[in-house]
């Protein structure tokens, strides 16, 4: 008798629609996912040389956008690349900027990618964002030798040890709030707190439904930053987990 009352249980907490709704979302919300990453330019590099990189490597270039990634309220300046695979296609975007280390200037590239499956539904081609994160960051290190070899600069060290991950728009209040309580901000959307020996920086990108953050720890020794990923990631999780009530994928 207890058995099959507990059977009845189950069975009704599993046909509930706003718990099955919850677990969809949180399915969704963890395989929207992209990463974000800076490749130093060496100088003398021409800019067109970065798009003959791309191509050479099997990108294709399909334009540029304003409308897909922004910081704040202002929408970056992108160039779209894809590259396409059996089942679906890398989609990258970047946008040329400089980078200021202590006196130093430099050029800097700025990339976003993430990986889409294609599926066909009623004779339109529809894209639906990958689950699988690592592939992600498997890609970028694909391109970060390439890129080494073609001698055209190098992935900053910093975005070596980033920790990545992406929630849904309707989180970014609460998001917002916590790093305004905890961190101080110095940048539209990059966020620092500062210890005697350690430091966190935090950066936000928001596309379509989706905030995008990247967190990386320091810990200062002297004049030199030691970075670990793993602190990185930690941090990020406890501040996504009390924003968001679960805890989404980090890498």
């Amino acid at each position: 008798m207890e058995r099959a009352k507990l059977g009845l249980e189950i069975k009704a907490y599993i046909l509930n629609p706003s718990i099955i709704l919850n677990f969809l979302k949180q399915i969704l919300l963890e395989g929207v996912q992209m990463v974000s990453v800076n490749f130093r330019i060496n100088y003398g590099i021409e800019y067109e040389k970065i798009y003959d990189f791309f191509k050479d490597i099997n990108y294709e270039h399909i334009g540029t956008k304003r409308d897909s990634i922004k910081v704040e309220e202002e929408y970056l300046k992108l160039e779209d690349f894809v590259r396409n695979t059996q089942n679906g296609r890398y989609h990258l975007q970047f946008s040329f900027g400089f980078k200021t280390s202590g006196t130093e200037k430099y050029p800097q590239l700025k990339l976003f990618l993430h990986f889409d499956f294609k599926k066909v539904r009623r004779g339109k081609e529809i894209h639906i964002a990958d689950m699988n994160e690592y592939r992600n960051m498997n890609e970028i290190k694909k391109i970060e030798k390439k890129y080494i070899s073609a001698g055209l600069g190098f992935l900053e060290e910093k975005d070596k040890n980033c920790a990545h991950a992406t929630i849904g728009l309707k989180d970014k209040e609460n998001l917002l709030k916590i790093l305004q309580k905890e961190f101080v901000r110095y940048d539209p959307w990059k966020y620092k707190k500062e210890k005697p020996a350690s430091q966190y920086i935090i950066a936000l990108f928001e596309q379509e439904n989706f905030i995008h953050i990247v967190c990386v720890f320091a810990k200062i020794v002297g004049k030199e930053h030691i970075l670990q990923w793993g602190n990185s990631k930690n941090k990020l999780e406890s501040i996504l987990e009390k924003a968001c009530g679960y805890k989404p994928v980090v890498v």
